[in-house]
């Protein structure tokens, strides 16, 4: 064990000094305020808004869990979220990491060895669109951030335009559980303090959790009968084999025959990566729920069907 925490520090140490003649070899020409040419993302979220800005041949480094767009994953790995591996990432030699809030292990690594960071927030739909063009300004291409920051801003109005004035039914949106068992005793539901609860607000309805004192609650299958919401949304991505989870998932709802949503049918499933991601795609899950919420009003406005 001795050995390896030995060989680990001296890892760190070779690319320390790698890292250090690179920052003596920019002092000759250029600024500090130059644009990064080699890009760390710790988040999925946050390279899914490089390649939205076309800053993709600046990415060297990618999370485990970066998996889209599909030429994302073929970039270096540096391990996980929450347990990145941090040999690899100074490896790498990055002039830029940008990390999410709640990585502080990783903040505390990069000050020792003077690698720039920049911190990313993406817990609202404001925070999205802010981190747009936070990364826009510290990569230099602000213009085509705030393009795509506006481009999203706007296609969110126009859905709050079309549903504004339409009776809002109440929405439970299930964002994890165990799928097939035809046990609902465990379901992290989407609380009113989330980014989903915005979304389904501009789409139209409500959610039928109104407490903000927890994110995402964890709900028996007796708290939703007392919930009783009209429109189930059951988030399953990353659950396997999508026909056979959104088949099992659906009926493990059925268990529940007095609550509305399955009363009358409207129970959703969605096994898409953009619905778990608070990336620049939130625009997709909110045309789903819109379509979801009132199919008579967008019927004929997406190009994607659901159910």
């Amino acid at each position: 064990m001795k050995k390896l925490s030995k060989l680990f520090s001296i890892s760190i140490a070779i690319a320390l000094i790698a890292h250090c003649q690179r920052l003596d070899e920019k002092k000759g020409g250029d600024h500090v305020d130059s644009a990064p040419q080699r890009i760390v993302s710790l988040s999925p979220s946050t390279t899914e808004i490089i390649y939205a800005l076309g800053l993709q041949n600046r990415l060297v480094g990618v999370t485990d869990f970066c998996k889209y767009p599909s030429e994302a994953q073929k970039k270096p790995h540096v391990g996980g979220f929450l347990d990145p591996n941090f040999e690899a990432i100074a490896s790498l030699n990055p002039d830029m990491v940008f990390i999410l809030p709640e990585q502080q292990n990783v903040q505390n690594f990069l000050k020792e060895l003077n690698i720039p960071f920049q911190i990313i927030n993406n817990k609202t739909v404001n925070d999205i669109l802010n981190s747009i063009k936070i990364i826009g300004k510290v990569c230099h291409v602000e213009q085509k951030a705030h393009q795509l920051a506006d481009s999203l801003s706007s296609k969110i109005k126009t859905i709050r335009e079309l549903t504004g004035h339409l009776s809002q039914p109440k929405v439970l949106i299930s964002v994890g559980r165990t799928v097939g068992n035809g046990n609902l005793a465990d379901i992290y539901a989407a609380g009113e303090n989330t980014y989903y609860s915005e979304l389904i607000r501009a789409a139209g309805g409500q959610n039928v959790l109104t407490n903000k004192s927890i994110a995402y609650p964890l709900l028996s299958a007796e708290g939703v009968i007392e919930l009783n919401p009209d429109i189930i949304i059951d988030i399953i991505y990353g659950t396997g084999d999508n026909s056979l989870s959104e088949n099992a998932a659906r009926r493990d709802w059925q268990q529940l025959p007095q609550v509305n949503a399955v009363k009358n049918d409207r129970i959703f499933v969605i096994n898409d990566s953009y619905a778990v991601i608070p990336g620049p795609r939130f625009v997709q899950l909110l045309d789903t729920l819109a379509k979801i919420i009132h199919p008579q009003i967008f019927e004929n406005y997406h190009e994607k069907t659901m159910h």
